[in-house]
């Protein structure tokens, strides 16, 4: 089990149309930003180089909460590279005018990256993440709305594990 901290950046990607006065209007716009966040999870060597996992995970600004699956191969006995994958939900606001929609969006997100451990109990991550919140549709202001959102993440980390050591079983040997 770990626990960690995490920053880095974020993109957000908006491709977005709006109706009004009888005609559409499209466009698409990024949102650079610094995002923070934290997670938690549990990793389980599977054999001597193969490690599986799950990650719960927050970040912000966007509010994003992520259930991720990750499984990874150790490079070296300190250093693991993984994929991961799984579902995420995040926040978007729409503003059209004076008027704004709050939407809270269900996706899926894929990535990887690098683990290495610093210490017995401090390891450093590096990932990169891409996750899509699929369009959706709606209305402000009076203006019929499509938005399809997706994001780019770049973000570096820090976990601390548990100091729960958990060793193999003991094997008894008949004398």
């Amino acid at each position: 089990p770990y626990i960690g901290a995490e920053a880095g950046w974020q993109q957000d990607k908006a491709r977005a149309s709006v109706t009004a006065g009888g005609g559409t209007l499209g466009g698409s716009g990024n949102d650079d930003s610094f995002a923070i966040g934290g997670q938690i999870g549990y990793d389980f060597k599977v054999s001597p180089n193969f490690v599986i996992g799950a990650e719960g995970s927050f970040t912000t600004p966007g509010r994003t909460f992520g259930l991720t699956g990750r499984a990874g191969v150790l490079a070296t006995p300190n250093t693991l590279v993984y994929a991961k994958g799984g579902w995420v939900n995040s926040r978007y606001d729409v503003e059209i005018g004076a008027d704004s929609v709050r939407r809270n969006r269900d996706g899926w997100t894929i990535g990887g990256g690098v683990e290495q451990m610093l210490a017995q109990n401090v390891s450093a991550r590096v990932e990169y993440r891409y996750s899509d919140f699929k369009s959706f549709n709606g209305t402000a202001g009076g203006n019929a709305f499509s938005v399809n959102p997706d994001r780019h993440q770049v973000m570096a980390g820090v976990n601390f594990l548990s100091l729960i050591h958990i060793s193999e079983p003991t094997r008894l040997r008949r004398i």
